[in-house]
């Protein structure tokens, strides 16, 4: 599939699906026209990279986990990233509590008026 198909069935704009390919996260066949042709698989992965990205994964996080999402598990040193993603398991649980704190402040302010 092109990129525009690849975009409109992932959610993931062109520009970002290029932006993927250069850090190497996403590969795609190259037509003799110099097209981009993607695969079957590079739906979800592009969804998957993308969500990585929105909850706050950097770029060398997202490149060591997503050989995990596209099944090739021999290729990564599992006990990094375990502990990549406990590390954001923690980092997100911090950001929770911050915020409910802050909801609760709001709460509280509305209940003064």
């Amino acid at each position: 599939m092109n990129i525009g198909e690849l975009s409109a069935r992932s959610g993931v704009s062109p520009r970002s699906l290029r932006y993927y390919e250069e850090l190497g996260l996403l590969t795609a066949e190259r037509s003799a026209n110099g097209y981009r042709n993607y695969s079957e698989p590079a739906v979800e992965l592009a969804r998957t990279i993308r969500t990585m990205f929105e909850i706050g994964f950097s770029r060398d996080d997202v490149r060591q986990i997503s050989p995990c999402v596209t099944g090739r598990h021999d290729t990564v040193d599992r006990e990094a990233v375990m502990d990549t993603v406990e590390r954001m398991r923690d980092e997100m649980t911090q950001r929770i509590d911050e915020l409910v704190a802050t909801r609760a402040s709001l709460t509280d302010f509305l209940a003064t008026r």
